[in-house]
């Protein structure tokens, strides 16, 4: 039996396709540790989950007024009228902000955390606020600088010590961004009408993304958890859209994050069966969520003999159909057999869908790590 490492050293080992004294378990748990604790803070993680590999990861800490509602806006020349009703237990926010070059305004509905909805419900836009092109210069009042203060990466790095590592968000072009300033389904058909539109609206983003990267390891960052579901074939791209417009954003990222000698997270929780290897050629050190069928298409046999050999595999197991509403020998089943293919030569984080939902049994997250410590010995 090999020695045995610490969660940080486990982690480096794998993502250099190292095999490490077992599989790192990191499943994303932190809805069910707010479901069952009420916390779901770094603290809440190390205390409740002793066996999990902690790959935790915070905010940027730039703000983004596309997905957060406050009461005060600090933005120079901009006018902000809000105002917050009830609709029910939803809670519906109207916004108009007046630039110096026009007027932009937005709603916003949002579901109460609770039972019917989860603990964290998505809010959905109900108005967006780019309408069209003369738009995109009012956008520009409405875009904060750039943070700038990691304060709260060193303090999260101090906290985990060497059972893990921390991750630093930062969207893609889409997500929370162009995708919450302006309706999906518009976005697409403007590709092929209005392509310049298009292009100028996510170049927006895509330029923030960038100027996040190098603020984030300029304040000592190590990883980028680079969210791109807005992206995914799930959302309704074609795989052709994907690769001439997303690839090339996705590689600039990467080679930013690599010039820093950083490490990059790719997060998609949907379908990547189509698009994973044009993922994988942007050289991303990890792929998640890796989520199978039903709820994806991720195959995981040919997946670690296409992309295997130079991306680190993550996530796998379904949160739902496995560990929420399935028993503890399916579970296991369902370890063993993922760790049989995939963890030969390093490169596989077992981990999850997405986080392990409410009303997920206890027995079955416990489940869950013993079958890991179980079957990912190397």
């Amino acid at each position: 039996m090999k020695t045995e490492m610490t969660g940080r050293e486990r982690i480096l080992a794998t993502i250099k396709h190292q095999e490490p004294d077992r599989v790192p378990i990191a499943p994303r748990v932190w809805a069910w540790l707010l479901a069952q604790y009420g916390d779901d803070s770094l603290a809440a993680h190390l205390k409740n989950c002793p066996d999990l590999d902690q790959m935790y990861i915070i905010g940027h800490g730039t703000l983004n007024i596309l997905d957060s509602y406050p009461e005060e806006y600090d933005l120079p020349e901009v006018a902000v009228l809000q105002e917050k009703t009830k609709e029910g237990e939803l809670t519906v926010i109207n916004r108009t902000f007046q630039t110096p070059s026009g007027h932009l305004s937005d709603q916003t509905t949002i579901p109460p955390a609770g039972e019917e909805f989860g603990v964290s419900p998505n809010p959905f836009k109900t108005e967006h606020l780019i309408k069209e092109r003369d738009d995109l210069a009012a956008l520009e009042y409405l875009l904060p600088p750039i943070n700038t203060d990691f304060g709260h990466l060193s303090r999260a790095r101090q906290e985990v010590g060497e059972r893990g590592v921390i991750l630093v968000t930062v969207n893609s072009s889409l997500d929370y961004h162009a995708g919450y300033a302006r309706d999906m389904q518009d976005l697409m058909m403007d590709y092929h009408e209005d392509r310049d539109f298009f292009e100028d609206l996510l170049r927006i983003f895509h330029r923030r993304s960038l100027d996040q990267i190098r603020t984030a390891f300029e304040g000592g960052a190590e990883f980028i958890f680079g969210t791109w579901f807005f992206n995914s074939l799930s959302a309704g791209w074609s795989p052709r859209i994907f690769e001439d417009i997303f690839v090339p954003q996705i590689r600039e990222q990467v080679d930013l994050t690599h010039e820093y000698g950083g490490f990059y997270d790719y997060y998609d929780d949907g379908k990547l069966r189509d698009s994973m290897e044009l993922i994988a050629s942007t050289g991303i050190d990890i792929l998640e969520t890796c989520t199978p069928p039903p709820t994806g298409d991720f195959d995981l046999v040919s997946a670690k003999a296409s992309i295997g050999d130079r991306t680190t595999i993550k996530g796998v197991v379904d949160l739902l159909h496995v560990v929420k509403n399935g028993t503890p020998a399916s579970i296991e089943r369902t370890v063993r057999d993922a760790m049989e293919v995939a963890m030969p030569g390093g490169g596989f984080i077992i981990g999850s869908s997405d986080s392990f939902r409410e009303g997920t049994p206890r027995e079955n997250i416990t489940a869950y790590f013993q079958a890991c410590l179980k079957y990912g010995r190397y």
